[in-house]
C-alpha cells in the first residue's frame, strides 16, 4: 500500500533570482547612499580595505530584481557623479567614472571572445571600458574579484 495520497505537495512559486551590483565608492560619498534604499531594493555599504589601511574606498552593494537593481544602480552614480561635480565645477573637469566590482570568473564575460563584447560596450556607450589588471589597480581588488573600469569623457 503506497502512501502517495498522504504527501502533501506545496507550490514553490518561482522567482526571479535577485541581481547584484557592485561599485567602488569613495567614503566621503558612500554614507548618502543608503538614502536610496526602499521599495524592494537593499543597498549595504562593506568595508573591504579591511587591511589596507591606505584606502578609503567601499563597495557599495545593490540588491533587487533586475530592473530595479539597474535603476539603482544609475541613481548611485549619479549621486556620486553629482558630488563630483559639485567639487569639479571650479577645475572645469569634464569626464566621469566607477570602478565596478566582478566576480573573476565572469570578467571573460564582459571581454567577450577576441574582445568583443567590451569593444561593443565602448562603441554603443561611447565609455572606455577596461579590466583593471589586479597588479595595475590602485588598491587591490578583494579576493576572487577584478575591477571594471568604465569612464566617460565630455
Amino acid at each position: 500500500m503506497s502512501n502517495n495520497n498522504n504527501k502533501r505537495r506545496y507550490h514553490v512559486p518561482q522567482t526571479q533570482p535577485d541581481t547584484v551590483f557592485r561599485i567602488l565608492c569613495p567614503a566621503a560619498k558612500s554614507d548618502s547612499l543608503l538614502s536610496l534604499s526602499g521599495d524592494g531594493v537593499k543597498i549595504l555599504i562593506d568595508d573591504f580595505a579591511g587591511d589596507v589601511t591606505s584606502s578609503d574606498d567601499r563597495i557599495v552593494v545593490i540588491i533587487s530584481e533586475e530592473s530595479a537593481a539597474q535603476l539603482a544602480l544609475i541613481r548611485v552614480f549619479e549621486r556620486m557623479v553629482e558630488k563630483d561635480n559639485n567639487n569639479n565645477e571650479e577645475n572645469n573637469k569634464k569626464s566621469v567614472g566607477c570602478r565596478l566590482v566582478a566576480p573573476s570568473y565572469q570578467v571573460g564575460c564582459v571581454l567577450g571572445r577576441g574582445g568583443k563584447i567590451i569593444e561593443k560596450i565602448r562603441l554603443e556607450s561611447g565609455a572606455q571600458v577596461r579590466i583593471l589588471p589586479k597588479d595595475h589597480s590602485p588598491i587591490p581588488p578583494p579576493p576572487g574579484d577584478e575591477f571594471i573600469q568604465v569612464f566617460f569623457l565630455s
